[in-house]
């Protein structure tokens, strides 16, 4: 008696197996040519420095800063947001002034990591620090990268905060009422799953603009059709692991006890990890974006081939 497979089981698991592939070929570049770990080194440097100083001002003020008076329990979401943000507003204030660096010297590393990564990757052969450092900058056209980017990282970070806002301020959730809630739950769950397939797709948007010179709609265009069918859902657990070593880092930093010193040092190895972390994540959806087009020209071959 023949056993059939589920088609649905073997996608999910193929999609699984060809994710591992990706991270595996990840710790392959760094592997095959170690200057490409100093050149991230280099172009980390000074996000590690003002993240490093934004994170250490953040918990001076709020540890002199004084409590917030509680609200009744039956105010509703908008008194409850509206108090919120009226005691944060120095908080507010140096988030902007670290946002602006932040964004720019982030685009420094996405731009030297994808474009360096992917000589390497294309070409297998051995690259120096400075030649990668150079023709990154000096033959990447910033316009699109610099529209794409910033494009994808509005459209990202507002569909976030959207969705944080329902969480913690959601009428939903106050309403008392069981099946609101269950039905609540189940839509933010829903919502964070496409947010985490979009996410995938403005990121190799991203990349897209590094590598083919495009940029703002035309680059998510080719990154939508790209990222069709089964590249589809690697590209949703590639972003899942990404979102989880975040989420893993951030709740690391919001536990950190003891004395100053030792807040400094654990503060130091948290700051270095979410450096590592970016540079693995645009490494991995450049080997993303050539699998997906590696696939795309063998789907296209293929049915060239069952026409003759």
């Amino acid at each position: 008696m023949l056993i059939q497979s589920n088609p649905s089981s073997c996608m999910g698991r193929m999609s699984f197996l060809g994710t591992l592939r990706i991270i595996r070929e990840v710790v392959r570049i760094g592997i095959r040519n170690p200057s490409f770990i100093l050149l991230a080194t280099i172009v980390s440097l000074p996000l590690f420095s003002i993240t490093l100083l934004y994170d250490w001002l953040f918990h001076m003020e709020a540890s002199v800063s004084p409590l917030p008076i509680d609200l009744p329990p039956n105010s509703d979401a908008v008194t409850k947001f509206t108090h919120t943000m009226s005691g944060s507003g120095w908080f507010l204030q140096l988030g902007l002034l670290y946002f602006i660096p932040f964004q720019f010297l982030n685009l420094l590393i996405v731009v030297t990591t994808v474009y360096s990564a992917s000589a390497i990757h294309v070409r297998a052969r051995r690259l120096v620090v400075q030649d990668m450092l150079c023709n990154s900058i000096a033959k990447t056209r910033w316009k699109g990268p610099i529209v794409t980017y910033f494009l994808t990282s509005l459209l990202s970070n507002t569909s976030l905060v959207l969705i944080a806002f329902f969480i913690l301020f959601g009428p939903l959730l106050e309403s008392g009422n069981v099946f609101l809630l269950l039905l609540s739950v189940v839509g933010v769950i829903i919502a964070f799953g496409i947010w985490l397939v979009l996410t995938a797709w403005w990121d190799m948007g991203v990349v897209v603009s590094i590598l083919e010179e495009k940029g703002g709609l035309q680059s998510l265009s080719t990154s939508q059709n790209l990222s069709k069918g089964n590249n589809r859902v690697r590209g949703f657990l590639l972003t899942l692991f990404d979102f989880i070593l975040s989420c893993g880092i951030s709740f690391l930093a919001i536990v950190v006890s003891g004395n100053f010193s030792s807040r400094i040092v654990y503060y130091v190895v948290l700051t270095g990890l979410e450096c590592v972390r970016k540079v693995m994540k645009w490494v991995v959806f450049m080997v993303y974006y050539h699998d997906c087009k590696r696939r795309c020209r063998e789907k296209v071959d293929m049915e060239k081939g069952q026409r003759r």
